[in-house]
């Protein structure tokens, strides 16, 4: 998920900063590894660093060949393992800090091929009309196949106002497409549209884009807001938010949840086993709650939905999350100022179900056509997600000149069940 940072924040995926401490090394001498065998697989290795240093036609430096080596030994992992240079590893830690210079774009690599997990709303990349699904096929010209996600950063990177052009397949098209785009500075402001969308029902309102170290901060401001409001009962909009924090993630549950468990990880080693559970202290009252997710919905996105569907404090709605459940550790490499970051673990909702390549169902499922997720794609680019229409609000909007009316089918729908839960706690 660009300074460009990669505009990915993919790179918002959950971070755990750990180091090689003696309790990491023990459980790495629990394997059992022939000596003998690895020393001959390494002697193999050196032989081709040389017979490549010799032979190949450019001289290749050592420290080149060996990072090619690292990233292509993570990328045959997954797609979210990889070595971070010193120079990357910088930039991954301000990316956190949320703000960035690039496109606004997270991708991945699925089935050998630069995919958009989702684009940042509001972003360079989502005004310019890149959309979920979408296959990046060229950079500027340069084929992506086979490339790796630190090559592609390479690539998109780059200063404020400077161009790039994407040669991209949509969902569902077979001819590519060529997508100029400027760069800019990407503001990662993670809450937006806060207001009560239904004032009978006094039905608040909030999107949620990211999952950063001050997200829950600003969703209690939000909250406190829309109660000052009569908030009633809330949509809590986590479309095509592609995750960020796990800290995060399991703080903004706890909002929702009074206690039991929230998340659970497990990897190969007792190490990576851990329970988060919520704690009473600043759980907000128990208004009725509906959170909308879609395929753009993932990570610590989909921590919070799996908790909150789970504990059945509220209900899903929209379509079927990613699928992005894994935990990335960031592993420093002693005395080389680079790291790993690399796959320790799988996130695990309280019921027991596994996130990663699986995703969520939601509980009310309602489809969007491809014209109508492309429909609400424009719509936001150009109003904002603090101005989305609903069927129950909906105003002309200029759009080169003409009027054009826009529906969020999702959140009217949201809108129309929470009216109905309302009713009928009135009548029972």
């Amino acid at each position: 998920m660009l300074k460009m940072k990669m505009c990915f924040k993919i790179i918002w995926i959950v971070i755990f900063i750990i180091s090689l401490n003696p309790c990491y090394l023990h459980a790495q001498k629990e394997e059992k590894l022939d000596p003998g065998l690895f020393y001959q697989d390494f002697e193999e290795f050196i032989s081709v660093i040389k017979e490549i240093q010799n032979k190949y036609v450019d001289e290749v430096g050592l420290r080149a060949l060996l990072v090619s080596a690292y990233n292509g030994m993570l990328a045959g992992l997954d797609p979210h393992s990889q070595f971070i240079d010193s120079k990357n590893l910088k930039e991954l830690m301000i990316e956190t800090e949320g703000e960035f210079d690039g496109l606004g774009i997270e991708v991945i690599l699925k089935g050998g091929f630069l995919r958009v997990l989702t684009p940042i709303i509001d972003s360079p990349a989502f005004r310019a009309g890149i959309y979920i699904g979408d296959v990046i096929i060229e950079i500027d010209g340069k084929s992506t196949k086979n490339i790796s996600i630190r090559e592609a950063i390479e690539m998109l990177r780059g200063e404020t106002h400077t161009e790039v052009t994407l040669t991209v397949i949509h969902e569902g098209e077979s001819e590519p497409v060529d997508i100029t785009i400027e760069r800019a500075k990407i503001h990662l402001n993670s809450t937006r549209g806060t207001r009560i969308v239904d004032e009978e029902g006094k039905i608040g309102y909030i999107a949620i884009t990211s999952f950063q170290d001050n997200t829950v901060d600003d969703l209690d401001v939000a909250v406190k807001e829309l109660e000052e409001q009569g908030m009633g009962s809330l949509i809590l909009d986590l479309r095509f938010n592609p995750g960020g924090l796990l800290t995060t993630a399991v703080d903004m549950a706890d909002r929702f949840i009074k206690k039991g468990l929230i998340v659970s990880t497990k990897g190969r080693h007792k190490s990576q086993h851990h329970e988060y559970k919520a704690r009473k202290s600043k759980t907000y009252k128990n208004f009725s709650l509906i959170i909308l997710v879609n395929n753009g919905s993932a990570s610590a996105s989909e921590i919070v939905a799996g908790a909150v569907k789970d504990h059945k404090r509220g209900l899903l709605l929209g379509t079927k999350t990613y699928g992005k459940g894994s935990v990335q550790s960031l592993i420093p490499i002693k005395d080389k100022n680079s790291a790993l970051k690399l796959t320790t673990a799988k996130y695990y909702t309280p019921s027991g179900a596994l996130i990663h390549g699986i995703g969520i169902e939601p509980d009310i499922k309602v489809d969007l056509t491809q014209k109508e997720v492309r429909g609400l794609h424009r719509h936001l680019a150009r109003v904002n997600a603090a101005d989305i229409r609903t069927e129950n609000g909906k105003e002309p909007l200029e759009t080169n000149g003409e009027k054009e009316k826009f529906v969020d089918a999702q959140l009217s729908r949201a809108i129309d069940v929470l009216k109905g839960i309302s009713v009928y706690s009135k009548n029972n």
